[in-house]
């Protein structure tokens, strides 16, 4: 099936003059805003799409980027890939800002692409395989505004106000979300000038959040796209609806959007999600309207403080040495009280139930044996 990447082999020697941005365009930026660019680009510096690959892949060899452990590990060649076509060749990346703050629970990281068309799309990134990273996105379920939420908003008023150009915001998974958020709540100057802001796969807000004068203020002017089978972008509240469509990968690797369908300028729309993400939704977010906000927190944190004692910076750091870290990990577990437990077990069992998460299914299946002693 057609991918992203197609859609450049396809597309990509037509200008936005003959065929305008279309929601492709915006899961193009979103996933090349995945691309380290630490030494590349700072702040303030612009530069041209050919001069940023010329400048990473000095850098960066391409046997060491395909040799990564991570979904978007092979985003920087589909930047390059769009560094040669017609349709992106004049494009110029600007005021990149990448925040890591592990004593804060804080990832927010964002880039900028002003287009051909004179428009300008601020790209926020999504979750990376950051222990951090997934802790900020768990705290959405408890806090009103998260550190990466207030920096988003902060991030959109500095580079919306560069010039008067018309601005599309997006992002894919957690970067969808600071999309929404930031556009809702940046200047009056920054969101007139807003055409449309894209969250793709990205998940919703707290209730009243959610409901708030604010983001129902924009909300004709997000497009939420997510897969069938999604997950991430049915977590908690939206305002909006969504757009749903197929993808070539199953159950929560849908999150991917390089393996989103592709035809023509769209994606391939889906009838309906399917039963089993309507009912995680559910699930998942009933758990959350169901417990209190600081229950709610002490959970997280506690999932994450046991996550946490195994020293790994990432799932795949946590992974390679699983024999050591798993057994950290089913030890701490083991010392919550019972109702912790059982909560944290379904959690797992959740995550466990399509195979997606063999951390998950070594957890669950240790822990429910200790509820039986």
């Amino acid at each position: 099936m057609a991918t992203v990447s197609d859609y450049l082999d396809w597309r990509g020697d037509i200008s936005f003059s003959d065929d305008p941005f279309n929601e492709v365009d915006n899961v193009l930026l979103s996933l090349i805003a995945y691309v380290d660019f630490e030494g590349v680009l700072d702040e303030e510096k612009g530069m041209s799409i050919g001069e940023v690959c010329r400048k990473y892949f000095w850098i960066h060899s391409p046997d060491e980027i395909k040799a990564r452990d991570s979904y978007v590990k092979l985003v920087p060649f589909l930047m390059e890939k769009a560094s040669r076509s017609r349709r992106y060749s004049k494009t110029v990346l600007h005021h990149y800002v990448n925040i890591i703050d592990a004593d804060a629970d804080e990832q927010m990281s964002a880039v900028t692409f002003d287009l051909e068309d004179g428009t300008s799309y601020a790209a926020f990134r999504g979750t990376d395989g950051s222990i951090i990273g997934w802790r900020e996105d768990f705290n959405l379920a408890w806090l009103r505004q998260t550190r990466g939420q207030r920096h988003a908003v902060d991030y959109l008023n500095a580079a919306g106000n560069l010039n008067d150009r018309k601005l599309r915001v997006g992002g894919h998974s957690k970067g969808g979300n600071f999309a929404v958020y930031a556009a809702a709540f940046c200047g009056e100057s920054v969101r007139n000038r807003i055409l449309k802001v894209y969250t793709n796969d990205g998940p919703g807000f707290m209730q009243d959040v959610a409901e708030s004068k604010e983001i129902e203020a924009i909300c004709d002017k997000v497009w939420s796209l997510v897969p069938e089978q999604s997950l991430f972008g049915l977590l908690m509240y939206g305002a909006y609806d969504h757009e749903v469509i197929k993808s070539s990968a199953k159950g929560v690797f849908q999150h991917d959007a390089q393996t989103w369908q592709v035809l023509g300028s769209h994606f391939v729309r889906a009838n309906r999600l399917s039963e089993r993400s309507v009912l995680l939704s559910k699930t998942l977010n009933s758990w959350i309207a169901d417990v209190e906000p600081e229950q709610r927190r002490k959970f997280v944190n506690f999932v994450f403080d046991v996550l946490e004692t195994s020293g790994a910076d990432t799932f795949s750091e946590l992974h390679k040495n699983k024999i050591k870290n798993y057994g950290e990990l089913i030890r701490a577990g083991r010392s919550m009280d019972g109702s912790r437990r059982k909560q944290f077990s379904e959690v797992l069992r959740v995550l466990a139930r399509d195979g997606t998460s063999v951390l998950a299914q070594e957890l669950k299946k240790n822990l429910d044996g200790k509820r039986k002693d």
